[in-house]
This record gives structure tokens, C-alpha cells and sequence, in this order.
């Protein structure tokens, strides 16, 4: 039985997962290695997609809106005596500043009333421009983050009270605000070596650009690959074991874990189709979960009206 028949019959045909399991438990592991790189590879290419758009959307803004900075020996100057807010669309930009900050640093949260008029500014439909001069971009997306710089001191790292998600620059520091909970901090002083201005910062941001597509290509099938594999060892094979003497059929851990790999092909299906569409379900893990145990169950169901003696099911 090839791939694509496996990949047809564990949604529907549970007599399959009689073959699955003599087949054994290695090609089970491949198996849910080419799922999942197959359900990678179609999720990382609307990832690819946004994230390219999405630099060259900023690239663009340097180049043609953004006034004049550098930074230089730890210190960053912007042309503007005005300060400056930037309404930023897309995660990657937002998320490449919070990754490199490390840890969080989790505060109390804000209560609505502490929100001043300043958070008016972040629904308003303006994405970039000094308090006299402002470029309109188109704001549909709903995950959009407002950059704020300001070098001449005319106002602190304070105005991130008024954001959800936010960040603040001045001459010396990049603040960040995530989630109305302070995030953390880069101090240019600490990076004394690197010189930026707007055409140096394009550069950098061309190779990210070029970068990232091999990254997700490769490095996330992998570690997808490791936690589907963590889940199917560690957690629905032990619990597919249990369900099984529930049941009446004593399963080995190896079969069980068999089972598991195979059951676990709608939620990936699932998972996938949710990611492409953009919708986000917090409690999915636990959906995830469920189906797949639900699967297992029907899995050993059909196995318990056969004869178990030509199964092996304790080899």
C-alpha cells in the first residue's frame, strides 16, 4: 500500500489500519514525515508569500516615505523634528523585533480606562506620517502594529500605555509592547559595530527576504516533523493503549503508536486548511487531540472484530 492510499483510506477506512499496523511501526514514522512535509510545504508558501510582501512593503517605505536616519556607534538619528508613527501591517516584522528581544517580561495588564486618546490614532486608518503630514495606506488586514520614533525627545517609551501592540524608538533604545504587556528592550549601545541607514537597512532586509523561504522550507517541516512525532510516542500511543484495554484489545506500545501516526492525518489536514484560510482557533490543540483518539478508538474497534491471533498484536 503507497502513500497516497494510506493518506485516502486513514480517513475513512478503518479495515486499513489493519494493514497499517502489520506494515509496522517505521513506516508509520515516514509515513507521518511525508504528511507532514507535505502540509508544511503548502502552509510555508502563503507564509513565504506574506512575509516577502510584507518586507517589500517596508522596503518601499524606506526608500520613498520614511525621512532620513543612521544609526552609528550606538546611537540613532532620524531627520524629523516631529515625531513619527508608523502603522505597520503584517506579523513578521512586528514578531523578528519580539523574537530578538528573548524572554518576556510579563506586567499587569492595562483596564481600559487607562487608554488615552493616543490609542485613537491606532484605529485610525493613517499608517505613516509626523504630526502635520500623513500617508495613507490601506489597513484591511486586522493585524497591523504601530511604530512610533522619536529622537529629539519630544515624548518617552510611555506612549506605549496607550497601544495593545506597539513599539518606540528614540536615539538610543528600541522599546517593545505586546499584548498591552511590556515585552522588552534593545539598547543600540550594545550593538556599538553596526551601521544603518535607509539603504543599508534595504540591503539587510533583501536578504532576510532571500533567507527565509529556505529557513521555513527546511527548518519547519523538521521541527513540525519532531512534535508530531513527540505527540505520537509520548502521548496518543500511551493513550491509545488505554482505550484499547478499554476496549478489550491489549495493545504493544509500538502498535499503538502505529495507530497513532495514522489517526493523527485529519487533524494535520485540518490544521493545515486552518492556517492557509488565516483562522485562528485557540482550544485547536485540543481539537486536535480529540480527533485523533476518536480515530484511534474506531481504528481499534474494527481491529477487535478480527482475529487477533493473525494480527500479532502483542509482537
Amino acid at each position: 500500500m503507497g502513500f497516497k492510499h494510506k493518506f485516502a483510506y486513514s480517513f475513512f477506512n478503518f479495515e486499513a489500519y489493519r494493514e497499517f499496523l502489520i506494515q509496522g511501526l517505521r513506516k508509520s514514522i515516514l509515513y507521518v514525515f511525508l504528511v507532514t512535509l507535505l502540509f508544511s510545504t503548502i502552509t510555508n508558501v502563503k507564509e513565504i508569500n506574506m512575509i516577502a510582501t510584507e518586507i517589500s512593503l517596508v522596503q518601499n517605505v524606506l526608500v520613498n516615505n520614511a525621512p532620513n536616519f543612521e544609526l552609528k556607534n550606538g546611537v540613532l538619528s532620524v531627520n524629523s523634528d516631529e515625531t513619527i508613527y508608523y502603522k505597520h501591517e503584517g506579523d513578521f516584522l512586528f514578531d523578528l523585533i519580539s523574537t530578538f528581544m528573548g524572554n518576556i517580561n510579563t506586567v499587569n495588564s492595562l483596564d481600559s480606562d487607562t487608554l488615552s486618546i493616543q490609542d485613537k490614532r491606532e484605529n485610525d486608518p493613517s499608517t505613516f506620517g509626523t504630526d502635520g503630514s500623513i500617508i495613507n495606506v490601506d489597513s484591511n488586514q486586522l493585524n497591523y502594529y504601530t511604530f512610533i520614533i522619536d529622537t529629539k525627545g519630544k515624548t518617552d517609551k510611555s506612549i506605549l500605555n496607550s497601544y495593545k501592540d506597539a513599539v518606540f524608538i528614540d536615539s538610543s533604545s528600541i522599546y517593545l509592547r505586546k499584548n498591552y504587556r511590556t515585552a522588552g528592550t534593545i539598547n543600540f549601545s550594545d550593538f556599538p559595530n553596526i551601521n544603518i541607514d535607509n539603504e543599508g537597512s534595504g540591503y539587510y532586509l533583501s536578504i532576510i527576504k532571500t533567507l527565509t523561504p529556505m529557513v521555513l522550507l527546511v527548518v519547519t517541516p523538521i521541527n513540525s516533523f519532531i512534535i508530531n512525532l513527540i505527540l505520537g510516542l509520548l502521548i496518543f500511543g500511551p493513550l491509545a493503549i488505554s482505550i484499547g484495554s478499554f476496549m478489550g484489545v491489549k495493545l504493544k506500545y509500538s502498535r499503538a503508536c502505529t495507530l497513532s501516526f495514522y489517526a493523527m492525518s485529519l487533524p494535520l489536514l485540518l490544521e493545515a486548511l486552518i492556517h492557509v484560510a488565516g483562522i485562528i482557533i485557540p482550544e485547536f490543540f485540543l481539537i486536535f487531540c480529540i480527533i485523533t483518539l476518536i480515530y484511534c478508538s474506531l481504528a481499534i474497534r474494527e481491529i477487535k472484530n478480527i482475529d487477533k491471533s493473525k494480527l500479532n498484536l502483542m509482537r
